[in-house]
């Protein structure tokens, strides 16, 4: 077989990957395990009849661009559609990155971002988060100063903490950094922002979109752009649609990273179906707010260490004897292969995956050691899913949580 000369920061990486098995309630991804609103569906099919699949896509999806441009009150050339948000972060990182160039990311936060990096050849280099998984505005604003990256990216509310940053924090940064700066807001919808700029004069059907986000801050400045996905409050991470807001200087940029017909046109279709329709969703998303808050109290309760969420999953991690008492379960099944905080999450892990029930393994993470991050599914699941977790702590416990 032949060798084979490959880029060395491929040649270094490992491919991505999540747990893929089959399960009765899946909630490993931070999908949405709710349908699309009959309504919109009832318009798609309506519209897939007569759909021209021979026709290339908008060149550059111009026709979601100026709806959400609307939206927002921006010009569209402000706006930029990709195949995810992922995809925008990925771009982001070959237009303002390169070689010997800094990328500065949070950590712990979504590892993609240091992949993204890496494949524009970048040095990725991370600025921590609190113990707490909130961001230090000073602190990161000092990193920026001594790091001199040529990109800052920010995760609010962060993944896979669920903490959602203030956004006076969030200008602050935005204000006092020297790079540009993409303000990652996948889960913003779950925030239930209540902040508002005193000057904003949006009418209130539109302030929805903003409170809380630093959308409401276009405009105001010129070194940073949102990115935002339909995969999670809007349910459609089949489809891969993402988008991007922000300086028009900035957006242009990012442009030239994006190829021509990128984005499938069935997908366009769908996604402004959605957008011009998201009204539909605001139901749904407080009922999602709503189980999240129960799921965080309850485990909380059976005595489990659960960080802040703002998001649509929680995260939690057993702690002191309760910890130990699972990670002695899991020895006395499995064997000591792994250390106390980690047999502990891992017990918990197996013991769903084993009931059907696929929830995402942060075990073996070096600062969340021992955590599971577990999506809020249907009210029915959810039910399940900590009657699940109640019924291992008190065989473990004894029946005494």
């Amino acid at each position: 077989m032949n060798d084979f000369s490959v880029r060395k920061s491929i040649e270094a990486m490992e491919e991505y990957s999540v747990e893929s098995v089959a399960a009765d309630i899946i909630v490993n991804a931070n999908e949405s395990n709710y349908p699309v609103p009959e309504e919109i569906a009832a318009g798609i099919a309506a519209s897939t009849a007569h759909f021209p699949f021979n026709r290339y896509p908008p060149i550059k999806s111009e026709n979601l661009c100026e709806v959400i441009a609307k939206e927002l009150d921006v010009s569209a050339d402000c706006v930029k559609i990709g195949n995810g948000s992922s995809e925008l972060l990925e771009k982001a990182c070959y237009v303002f990155g390169g070689p010997g160039k800094k990328i500065a990311v949070p950590w712990p936060s979504f590892s993609m971002y240091g992949e993204y990096a890496d494949l524009s050849d970048s040095i990725a280099v991370r600025y921590p988060l609190t113990e707490e998984g909130y961001v230090d505005a000073d602190a990161v604003i000092a990193f920026c100063e001594q790091e001199q990256p040529s990109l800052l990216i920010v995760c609010n509310p962060n993944n896979p903490t669920g903490n959602y940053n203030s956004l006076a924090a969030m200008e602050k940064i935005i204000a006092n950094v020297n790079c540009p700066v993409i303000m990652d807001e996948a889960y913003m919808e779950f925030a239930d922002g209540k902040e508002i700029l005193p000057s904003d004069m949006r009418p209130l059907n539109k302030l929805w979109l903003v409170a809380g986000s630093t959308l409401s801050l276009l405009g105001k400045y010129s070194n940073f752009m949102v990115f935002r996905t339909f995969s999670k409050a809007y349910g459609l991470a089949g489809m891969r649609c993402g988008y991007a807001v922000g300086a028009v200087g900035l957006a242009r940029q990012l442009g030239k990273a994006l190829l021509p017909y990128h984005v499938n046109a069935f997908t366009l279709m769908v996604a402004k179906k959605i957008y011009e329709n998201k009204e539909l969703y605001k139901e749904r998303i407080k009922t999602i707010r709503a189980e999240r808050d129960k799921m965080a109290a309850y485990m909380q309760k059976l005595g489990f260490r659960v960080w802040p969420t703002a998001t649509n999953f929680v995260m939690l991690r057993a702690e002191g004897e309760l910890c130990r008492q699972l990670a002695d379960a899991y020895y006395a099944k499995y064997g000591r292969d792994l250390p106390e905080q980690a047999a502990s999450g891992k017990l918990l892990f197996k013991y769903y995956l084993a009931n059907s029930i696929l929830v995402r393994d942060f075990t073996s993470h070096p600062v969340l050691t021992g955590a599971l991050r577990i999506t809020v599914g249907l009210p029915e699941e959810n039910k399940q899913i900590l009657a699940k977790l109640t019924e291992l702590v008190l065989e473990i416990t004894g029946g005494k949580a």
